[in-house]
């Protein structure tokens, strides 16, 4: 692990770190490397992109289509708008939760809010190693893991728990504004330290200007992301209702055999992410169509990206298949799993600690799932609802560690600083406080077992 995050924070590519350092882990600890490699991790490589390549590959092209008609932007700079300059980072903070809560991908909400974020920084005259921060806590805490949310890590858990997106809303309601207000005091506060320091804003070269909306308005810009919201949320709800309706009213109609098929058809409709992101697509390119120069090419892309960012956490959750073969790990699992008392305490450490080897909150997720669901729903009780929750919540702590890709391509290739001058806080807001957040949802569950 230690290889694992120097090489990574040093900038090497993670498709060729993790399976270096599989094959190093398996090698050193006595196992048949070549079957290590070609089974163990080739088999949690493959899995991981048979069940989330369509999941990651459309919001890969949902984000190209938000990106290249100029919506992304356009939700950033209104939402800008309305707080002013004077709120700089609240405005990124608030605008990376729009865009991320509404299902854009993480790395669209980077490239697309960064050159915002540096006009209202300068404007605001603050310290500019304090915007990865600002975009970080926007796109992995509070919104990333809370109910509803159509991001991958609130819906992995769902194939293995049979849950749904909205599993344990009430506690994700309370821990998510927590979160919130906690994470933006501090940064407030650390800001204003800084400024009171000597901190100011210090313009560079490749400083670019803040992002054009294009003529986009903000009802036509958001619409996609609420089709998404409304796809994954509130649709597969009204569609078996209708089917409950249909099927109490009795009708001789000759045309019963059809709305018996349309009945049918709606009883099954699926609560799925695909077909939800799919909704949220198809709405972009209807609305956004006339601001679209490429439509193939913003689907093309996509695709590409997509199957390099489901790759990418392949190659992470390949790295943990291997390593839980081995017998160290497996004495990890066995002392996580089985320590004394709440079983959603050990089962938050069990997803932070897996998060961690794996370097991804979604990797770490598609690792300890199907170890942990039979020790604590099959042989413990415990309710899928509340540990869809707190798998969730849990995951997104230590999974944003120095090494985590999204946290290196964000400091060092979006924003051009340091792990040493922006690393901080960012610690503090993706990694200590979504612990916390961890430990009130588990405090919330247990007072209020029915949420669960």
């Amino acid at each position: 692990m230690a290889l694992l995050m120097i090489l990574v924070i040093r900038g090497r590519s993670i498709f060729v770190v993790a399976p270096l350092c599989a094959l190093v882990c398996t090698t050193l600890s006595g196992v048949d490397p070549v079957r290590g490699m070609n089974e163990a991790y080739m088999a949690g490589f493959a899995s991981f992109v048979q069940q989330f390549f369509l999941i990651f590959a459309l919001g890969a092209v949902f984000g190209k289509l938000m990106e290249q008609s100029g919506a992304a932007v356009t939700v950033a700079n209104s939402v800008a708008r309305w707080l002013g300059t004077q709120r700089a980072c609240l405005a990124v903070v608030l605008a990376c939760a729009l865009l991320t809560y509404g299902g854009v991908s993480l790395f669209v909400v980077g490239f697309s809010v960064y050159p915002l974020a540096v006009h209202l920084f300068r404007t605001a005259n603050l310290p500019r190693q304090f915007i990865p921060a600002a975009i970080a806590f926007g796109s992995i805490t509070f919104t990333m893991t809370s109910a509803g949310s159509p991001e991958i890590q609130n819906l992995i858990p769902i194939k293995y728990l049979g849950t749904d997106a909205r599993a344990g809303w009430q506690v994700s309601l309370i821990v998510g504004f927590v979160m919130f207000g906690v994470g933006q005091w501090y940064l407030d506060r650390t800001i204003k330290l800084a400024v009171r320091a000597g901190g100011k804003f210090e313009p560079r070269d490749s400083d670019l200007p803040a992002g054009n909306t294009d003529g986009t308005g903000f009802l036509i810009a958001i619409a996609p992301l609420i089709a998404t919201l409304l796809g994954l949320n509130v649709l597969p709800g009204l569609c078996h209702g209708a089917a409950g309706f249909m099927a109490t009213s009795e009708s001789s109609d000759p045309r019963s055999s059809s709305l018996a098929m349309i009945q049918a058809t709606l009883a099954g409709f699926p609560e799925d992410a695909t077909l939800a992101i799919f909704l949220g697509v198809l709405v972009a390119v209807l609305l956004l169509r006339k601001r679209l120069t490429d439509i193939w090419g913003c689907f093309g892309d996509g695709f590409i990206n997509g199957l390099l960012a489901v790759g990418s956490t392949s190659a992470i959750v390949g790295f943990g298949f291997a390593v839980r073969e081995l017998h160290g790990f497996k004495l990890i699992v066995n002392w996580v799993t089985h320590l004394r008392g709440d079983p959603l305490v050990s089962a938050a450490i069990a997803v932070a600690l897996i998060a961690a080897i794996a370097g991804s909150a979604s990797g770490g997720q598609g690792i300890a799932l199907p170890l942990i669901k039979p020790v604590y729903v099959d042989g413990l009780g415990v309710g899928p609802r509340a540990l869809h929750r707190i798998v969730a919540i849990s995951s997104g702590t230590l999974d944003s560690l120095p090494a985590n890709g999204y946290v290196v391509m964000l400091i060092r290739n979006i924003c051009g600083e340091t792990h040493s001058s922006a690393y901080r806080p960012i610690f503090v807001t993706t990694v200590l406080l979504p612990a916390a957040g961890a430990a009130l949802a588990i405090v919330l569950f247990k007072c209020f077992p029915q949420w669960g």
